[in-house]
């Protein structure tokens, strides 16, 4: 299967070689409810970011956003936007096991990595990159 993703040629011989692979069992589980799972964390995401901007808050009573948070905080709740929307819009080729829902977690899988770099959580990005990427190439096979 030939792709053209950004670092996919260069990630696949270590997720695929050299972690362990999942059982057909688990990667089937994966690829029938994990579509699921994404849709309703991306609504709790979605509810997460409205509170984040202050407006659940605010309707609330519960308060606002600061005014002096700074650009990384807004950077990073532009790019959460963004991967939540891929997230959305990954539902239904994931459903269909359609290699674009595939594409779509994994270029969604990268902002998220460089919003964690933006904010400067090493860790993080490091530790959701290779959970991440793991899951995502073990997977891979499933969607055509």
């Amino acid at each position: 299967m030939q792709s053209n993703l950004p670092l996919e040629k260069e990630l696949e011989p270590i997720f695929l070689q050299k972690f362990p692979p999942f059982s057909e069992a688990v990667k089937e589980f994966l690829v029938q409810y994990g579509p699921y799972f994404m849709l309703v964390l991306s609504i709790i995401g979605i509810f997460g970011l409205l509170t984040a901007l202050g407006i659940g808050g605010a309707a609330l009573g519960l308060g606002a956003v600061s005014t002096g948070i700074g650009f990384n905080f807004y950077l990073g709740i532009a790019l959460g936007v963004i991967t939540l929307i891929m997230y959305v819009l990954a539902f239904s080729p994931l459903r269909a096991r359609k290699r674009q829902g595939w594409n779509l977690l994994y270029y969604a899988l990268l902002i998220g990595l460089v919003s964690n770099l933006i904010q400067l959580s090493i860790l993080g990005a490091l530790i959701s990159g290779v959970i991440g990427f793991w899951v995502l190439f073990q997977i891979r096979e499933k969607y055509i």
